[in-house]
């Protein structure tokens, strides 16, 4: 709005002033508006930080579901590396490593003296010309080839254009230039047989159907046309006393939940003992960091529905006490109150088996205050009873058959409040956070109501003043002209 500076000149009143007044006063009825707007806003955010905090316990819990007691430690072995899954278990195999899993590979016999890798090899009477490679899990490679597309080079680039579980490449050698065509598989799944339709001489260097031995009595009459360069292997191992063959070196169907890669067969005859034990670390770990991350959300939950008394001291008997403007931004909240209440109940509560060595937080070194609700660990009873009960911490937290967990506990507790990311479920606060922002754009719709009511109410007040203002200025001039005029008789 403009400066009321030159107004009331010509009245001789400070009516400048007065509008000022007058707008300030008008200014306090947005007042009640922005108070309910700003209280709003800070449940939102109180809101916002409980369930950022809530979200955090979430993912902690969820170690405790899982991961924290699944997490194993692997020995280190020399003919093979384990890694164990979520679901594998404490335990120890005999392995031993007879042979390795290898690829099959095949090379033409070597180029004649004067011809390169650019030579083309084809008989030219067909304009098109098909490479038919078939590995043995059935799987086909097609290649067709026009009548000048038949060199080594271009023959290992069409081969390798087709993305498949075959490779090639040409090789230069100290005789010569040799096409090398190999299979991206191991074991016998991926033994080559090659055929070609369409070209004689094309078919005298490759058609190999006995996997690479010239006395094979593969397709042409002298056995297979490509030589051997690495046959066809099967890894062949033994496991706690049963022997196994397998086409690759990464066995995951022999162990539940462990995958073996094989590296090299064994030494000696004696087999190696792959040892996997339970990681107390891990353990340890989740149950500091579900300390952790429940104190902070107890914290913030005190802090958010916090209650100091109102001041009334010195009030006169007309006034009005207001809240004091300690209190948190959820005091009073319900929502608020039932979610604490769950979350103390189930963190206070006994899981597991009622005979077992573990069966509530306090046998882990958890003391939860009273009055505050918040957690102190003591780290010695807590290694004493992962050292001594690992089992029955997992079972407490995880629950078993039809018992529940304190973990699965809390979880669902989790998801009543701030939904499943998984799901892609919402919460309730977040439920409660939107009808808390639909509050604050009514509050500022009627702000911007008020606020043009207020600013017409001081333009009418404005023009009022300037009309006050002219009248008397002319009211002066003309009193000026009859005093003149009187003085002149």
């Amino acid at each position: 709005m403009a400066s009321f500076s030159s107004i009331g000149i010509g009245a001789g009143m400070d009516t400048a002033t007065m509008l000022e007044q007058i707008k300030a006063a008008e200014q306090m009825r947005l007042k009640p508006y922005t108070l309910m707007q700003n209280n709003y806003k800070s449940k939102i955010s109180a809101w916002g930080q409980i369930s950022s905090s809530m979200s955090a316990l979430q993912g902690s819990v969820k170690k405790l579901t899982n991961d924290a007691f699944n997490t194993l430690t692997v020995s280190t072995n020399k003919a093979f590396t384990a890694t164990a899954g979520t679901d594998a278990d404490a335990d120890t195999h005999a392995v031993h490593v007879t042979q390795l899993a290898v690829a099959h590979k095949l090379a033409t016999q070597k180029l004649p003296a004067g011809e390169d890798a650019d030579t083309q090899q084809g008989d030219g009477t067909s304009d098109e010309r098909t490479i038919k490679i078939t590995t043995g899990d059935g799987k086909v490679t097609e290649v067709t080839l026009k009548k000048d597309e038949t060199s080594l080079n271009q023959i290992a680039a069409a081969i390798k254009k087709q993305d498949s579980d075959i490779n090639a490449s040409v090789q230069r050698t100290n005789d010569g230039y040799q096409l090398v065509i190999s299979s991206k598989s191991t074991g016998t799944d991926g033994e080559m047989t090659i055929s070609v339709d369409g070209d004689s001489d094309l078919g005298d260097m490759l058609n190999t159907s006995g996997g690479g031995n010239p006395d094979a009595g593969g397709v042409g009459d002298n056995g297979d046309k490509m030589k051997l360069v690495t046959a066809a292997q099967d890894a062949r191992l033994t496991v706690n006393g049963s022997e196994y063959t397998r086409s690759s070196n990464n066995i995951s169907d022999i162990i539940s939940g462990v995958t073996l890669t094989l590296k090299a067969p064994s030494e000696t005859a004696d087999s190696e003992q792959l040892t996997l034990t339970r990681d107390s670390s891990a353990i340890k770990t989740s149950v500091k960091d579900f300390v952790e991350k429940y104190n902070a959300l107890l914290k913030l939950t005190t802090a958010a529905s916090k209650y100091v008394p109102n001041e009334t001291g010195g009030l006169k008997d007309e006034d009005i006490a207001t809240q004091n403007s300690q209190n948190g931004a959820l005091m009073g909240d319900s929502t608020l109150r039932g979610m604490v209440s769950e979350l103390r109940t189930a963190v206070n509560g006994m899981y597991g088996e009622t005979d077992a060595e573990v069966t509530a937080l306090a046998d882990l070194g958890i003391k939860i205050d009273a009055a505050t609700g918040q957690m102190t660990l003591n780290d010695a009873k807590l290694d004493t009873a992962i050292a001594d009960a690992p089992d029955a911490i997992a079972d407490m937290f995880m629950g078993r058959g039809e018992k529940e967990g304190l973990a699965t506990k809390l979880t669902s507790i989790a998801e009543k409040y701030v939904g499943n990311p998984d799901t892609k479920t919402d919460g309730v606060i977040k439920t409660s956070t939107e009808g808390l922002d639909s509050q604050v754009k009514i509050m500022q719709l009627q702000l911007d109501k008020t606020q043009k009511l207020i600013d017409a109410q001081v333009e009418r007040y404005k023009i009022q003043f300037q009309n006050l203002d002219s009248t008397m200025s002319k009211m002066n001039s003309l009193s000026n002209q009859m005093g003149s005029l009187l003085s002149s008789l």
